[in-house]
């Protein structure tokens, strides 16, 4: 396709999708990458300063893509005193911050403060923002797709003359009912909060032409939540796997490995129910371990973790992740959410096998014994690390046969074109 025809797609996020060091991150930039030869892509973003260089790294990879960038000084409102204005806006977050932890501090026995259940009903966006999305959004795109659920109300805002998707990567109303099923006591407000975020999501999804969700199962669920009203479409999200056909399977010892940041609710309960739970488990039966924790943990909140559990270690940030996780037992103690849990597809790219739960595996049809083993409750994920622990056959034979399995079901380059099939079928019933 020449420049002249293709068809114009927009992105809308609510993060600058770069570097690659988080799940979402890869496969948006893997879709992107290969979209942007096939049509005319667009970005819109909202940065904040600290992002400015991952923006830059983005420009000099996608030549071809043009960039629109919201800045947050733009939403800043005229004052008689911009300066002061942005100090006091600054002291009320940081006292709004302190009061919550009071509260949380005082109010439950582990902080909650990432949960969503408190945080999905609707939030105004800047006014400047508002106009900014409007403007760029009728400069003549085909379609205008919209990512994570944050924006999920932009939906009533763009035109209705444009073919317009929303991505949903995570079911936020499947993912506030395994919060309360986590917490020890659901009370009235956090039912209240569950019936006006879901009535939301519904009336919000309604707004878009069309929904890709990552998995069947999700499909399902939101073909049950919004009706016909909307056209579904599944597109799972892409992961490169070719490096992983040259890697050989490292049988693991002691090493137990997570990643997952702190600041995404259900990596925090996966790591909190690991230490509580699971980790007196393995001790009780004589099973030598360190639980090596990749991502961002920062709060002070770890080191009462790490006091529970000795054998956790933060690693942060790992340059070659597959390299890191390769020669360990990858743990996916998920109990929280929806879609697709990238760490998963991580694991097998790695030639690394894997212990998950049942929710961990959810939408990827990855089984119990074949490609590696599922859990759900603290004992038998014990018994499951225990087991691939002492069995370095079953390691290598659970790691072979994922990545065979993952290349059957999700080869990249399928994934790829299947994305691509779903705007064209889109452009198509546009023109019909």
């Amino acid at each position: 396709k020449s420049k002249e025809i293709m068809k114009k797609i927009l992105f809308i996020l609510p993060c600058v999708p770069y570097p690659l060091t988080a799940g979402g991150n890869q496969a948006f930039f893997n879709m992107v990458e290969y979209i942007r030869h096939k049509m005319s892509v667009s970005l819109l973003l909202s940065p904040e300063n600290k992002e400015m260089n991952d923006v830059e790294s983005l420009r000099a990879l996608w030549t071809n893509v043009d960039f629109y960038l919201f800045r947050e000084e733009d939403a800043e409102p005229k004052t008689r005193c911009p300066r002061y204005y942005r100090w006091l806006k600054k002291m009320s977050e940081s006292i709004s911050r302190k009061m919550q932890r009071q509260l949380y501090s005082f109010q439950q026995e582990r902080p909650y403060k990432n949960m969503t259940l408190k945080n999905s009903c609707f939030k105004p966006f800047p006014k400047a923002y508002v106009e900014y999305v409007s403007d760029i959004s009728r400069r003549g795109f085909d379609i205008i797709q919209v990512e994570f659920y944050p924006l999920i109300t932009l939906g009533y805002l763009l035109p209705k003359d444009v073919q317009t998707v929303f991505v949903h990567h995570e079911l936020r109303y499947i993912r506030n009912e395994n919060e309360m099923e986590c917490l020890t006591h659901v009370t009235d407000e956090d039912k209240m909060l569950y019936g006006i975020a879901k009535d939301m999501e519904k009336a919000a999804l309604r707004q878009y032409k069309h929904v890709i969700a990552l998995t069947d199962i999700d499909r399902l669920l939101l073909a049950d939540l919004v009706g016909q009203e909307c056209n579904i479409h599944v597109s799972p999200a892409v992961v490169q796997i070719e490096s992983a056909y040259d890697r050989i399977v490292k049988p693991a010892s002691v090493r137990l490995t997570f990643v997952g940041s702190e600041n995404h609710y259900p990596n925090q309960d996966a790591v909190d129910w690991f230490c509580h739970e699971v980790a007196p488990c393995l001790r009780v039966q004589g099973f030598k371990f360190v639980f090596q924790v990749i991502g961002t943990w920062k709060s002070r909140y770890v080191k009462s973790l790490q006091a529970v559990c000795p054998e956790m270690e933060l690693v942060g940030y790992v340059e070659d992740l597959r390299e890191y996780l390769n020669g360990s037992i990858v743990l996916v103690p998920i109990r929280i959410g929806s879609g697709m849990r990238m760490k998963i597809l991580d694991a097998v790219s790695s030639m690394a096998s894997f212990v998950t739960t049942t929710k961990g595996v959810e939408g990827i049809d990855l089984r119990h014994n074949e490609e590696c083993l599922i859990a759900d409750s603290a004992t038998d994920f014990a018994a499951a690390v225990i087991r691939l622990e002492a069995d370095k056959k079953l390691q290598v034979r659970l790691a072979t046969q994922a990545l065979k399995r993952l290349r059957e079901l999700y080869n990249p380059q399928e994934m790829l074109e299947r994305r691509l099939a779903v705007y064209d079928e889109i452009l198509q019933n546009n023109t019909n």
